[in-house]
């Protein structure tokens, strides 16, 4: 589903290599829901979620209060400003300083480099912008990909919640691994 409008800016430290990412917009949402159904939405989340049509997720998009404690950003290449992902912090805690992280990558696009330059991106920005100390994100023990996506760029193994991800009638580890500031070498 590609983005044929007008571009959207974003700031110099959001801009990577390949990739930039910029704030969403309610119509992202499209794309980002087209990935999600794509990508078997259970196998990402252990929390029931409901099913909902890109247009939908736009309304629900567009009905949603703007917060410091999360923001969704769209990871754009950079040779055609083509939306290809997104990446979004949730969950900020502003006592310890920490802050959980998602992605989706355009299944048509995986396996290019642009998951760890749009982790990268974020992960720097918000140690260096939003003076988090930590940033987590967790994901099932059966995801392969996630979990050498989350090493490679440098994501430690905190824990595991036993028997937390119900997917294809087996329950499964959720896996928590985390990023701290002073492990920043990039």
């Amino acid at each position: 589903m590609g983005n044929d409008k007008k571009e959207i800016p974003t700031q110099p430290s959001l801009t990577g290599k390949d990739i930039y990412l910029r704030p969403a917009v309610a119509e992202d949402m499209a794309n980002y829901q087209y990935w999600f159904l794509l990508s078997e939405p259970q196998s990402m989340t252990c929390h029931p979620i409901p099913l909902l049509t890109p247009s939908e997720a736009v309304e629900n998009f567009k009905k949603k209060e703007k917060s410091e404690k999360d923001q969704r950003f769209v990871i754009v290449r950079m040779k055609d400003n083509q939306p290809i992902g997104s990446i979004s912090y949730f969950n900020i805690n502003s006592l310890n300083r920490s802050a959980e992280l998602g992605i989706i990558i355009d299944p048509d696009e995986r396996k290019n480099g642009y998951a760890v330059e749009a982790l990268k991106l974020m992960i720097t920005y918000l140690f260096k912008f939003r003076n988090l100390n930590k940033v987590y994100a967790e994901t099932a023990d059966f995801n392969s990909s996630s979990i050498r996506l989350l090493e490679k760029v440098g994501f430690k193994l905190d824990g595991r919640l036993r028997n937390h991800h119900y997917f294809n009638d087996e329950y499964h580890d959720k896996l928590v691994y985390s990023f701290l500031r002073f492990e920043l070498d990039w």
